[in-house]
């Protein structure tokens, strides 16, 4: 019965989008429901629930209690949250850090897969190996494709001031910017 009541307030709370939350105590409700006349050779129906924000679509499985989720925008757009290394993980957390639907259900994927994750500090983690082109780097910093060193210079200081580590943003952002920065710039940083 207890299974069962951690289920439905599990589905309320994803109801008001509160999937931080939600997804552990469905996950813990369905762990907790006894098996019923399984048999060696049985088939079993396999039921799973998806839930879907702008960046990830996830889903649990009501059998295991396992969840992964597909990365639906970004770099990693396509591939599945368990296919992925935690440093890439990480980086794709600092791409959804805005939205904090997708960032919840991020972090419980995380909590669950890699229950140290909150311990590596942003500045570990891996830079991209994929160079920015010129025109990334003008979408990066929001501007047009042939923007003055000036221009370049101000989005880069407005930015810098709201991804910065000193001012509770990521550090992944930070090199993502300065990347972008220096490639528009060359030498004349």
């Amino acid at each position: 019965m207890l299974s069962f009541v951690m289920i439905a307030i599990g589905i309320a709370l994803m109801i008001f989008r509160a999937f931080a939350f939600a997804v552990p105590l469905i996950v813990i409700g369905i762990s907790l429901i006894p098996p019923r006349g399984l048999s060696p050779g049985k088939a079993t129906k396999r039921s799973t629930s998806q839930v879907r924000t702008a960046h990830l679509e996830m889903t649990l499985d009501h059998q295991t209690g396992k969840i992964d989720g597909r990365i639906l925008t970004g770099k990693y757009e396509g591939q599945c949250l368990s296919d992925l290394k935690l440093q890439e993980l990480l980086q794709f957390e600092a791409e959804v850090k805005e939205d904090s639907d997708s960032k919840r259900l991020l972090e419980t994927f995380l909590d669950k897969t890699h229950p140290d994750w909150r311990d590596y500090p942003g500045e570990e983690v891996a830079p991209t190996a994929h160079q920015l082109s010129r025109e990334e780097a003008y979408q990066l910093l929001g501007l047009e494709v042939g923007s003055s060193e000036e221009e370049i210079r101000k989005a880069y200081s407005r930015l810098i001031k709201k991804v910065h580590p000193d001012h509770g943003g990521s550090a992944a952002l930070t090199a993502q910017i300065t990347e972008a920065r220096d490639r528009l710039l060359g030498n004349q940083k």
